[in-house]
């Protein structure tokens, strides 16, 4: 990796994404005020450890909408091989840091299920679930992506939406492969997964698992340390509130 230099380091907005400090290069002094509002709860003082990402996008919202996904990539490329990284949300007990890890393919409802259950539950990310070998799930506070008007979705802090944040360690405690049904009626369906059920569904929703080391059983080691993985059907996201305190154990 190319060191800063001493102005760039200056001018750099570092941002943290699951233990890679990413830092953030803005072409204007607007897009980097634009940039510390949108990324502040997942600010840091950390060095970097990987290339910059340089926006320079003359249309701030453009530039932010972009800039997610870049900041994305850069960390986990450098973190493949050492966590297991699942397109999912994950929201924590605020007391006791136990987390639910919620696995959905993109575009599927992680972002709506994170803004409405994280005034309740700790944000971590509503995007990607990285996990050590140990169960801990680390945060990446990124800006939601929340669709207003227009083509391009607006980009808004968790702390702004009123989401819960914390510096605690979070540990997994549940599983659910998430399955929006509109035309679902009821409560949730919670429903047990054998493992290898369990394996086929969340593989496909990964990035970089074959690069950890025996990756199927590394998979099959965290469905275990969560108890077991289940598939959650449901019609609205405020519908999950209720299964997330029962499977979190936290209290009402």
């Amino acid at each position: 990796m190319a060191p800063l230099d001493q102005s760039e380091r200056g001018d750099a907005v570092m941002v943290s994404a699951f233990g890679v400090v990413v830092p953030i290069l803005a072409s204007s002094p607007a897009l980097r005020e634009a940039v510390l509002d949108a990324w502040q709860d997942a600010l840091t003082d950390g060095p970097p450890n990987t290339e910059p990402v340089e926006v320079n996008e003359p249309d701030v919202a453009a530039a932010l909408h972009h800039l997610s996904p870049a900041v994305t990539v850069r960390a986990i490329d450098a973190r493949a091989g050492q966590l297991v990284m699942l397109h999912a949300a994950a929201l924590a007990d605020p007391e006791t840091g136990r987390t639910a890890v919620l696995v959905a393919a993109s575009g599927t409802g992680k972002t709506t299920a994170s803004r409405t259950l994280g005034k309740r539950f700790v944000y971590l990310s509503d995007e990607t679930a990285a996990i050590d070998p140990h169960g801990v799930v680390l945060p990446y506070r990124k800006p939601l992506s929340i669709i207003e008007s227009g083509p391009l979705k607006t980009q808004v802090a968790p702390s702004t939406l009123g989401l819960r944040t914390t510096d605690r360690e979070c540990r997994l405690a549940a599983m659910l492969v998430l399955e929006r049904d509109v035309d679902h009626q009821g409560a949730p369906l919670l429903s047990p997964m054998q493992t290898v059920d369990a394996i086929a569904a969340i593989a496909p929703q990964s990035s970089y698992l074959p690069a950890v080391p025996q990756p199927l059983h590394r998979l099959a080691d965290l469905i275990h340390l969560a108890g077991g993985a289940h598939r959650l059907t449901y019609s609205e996201a405020a519908d999950l509130e209720h299964v997330l305190v029962a499977l979190l154990g936290a209290g009402e």
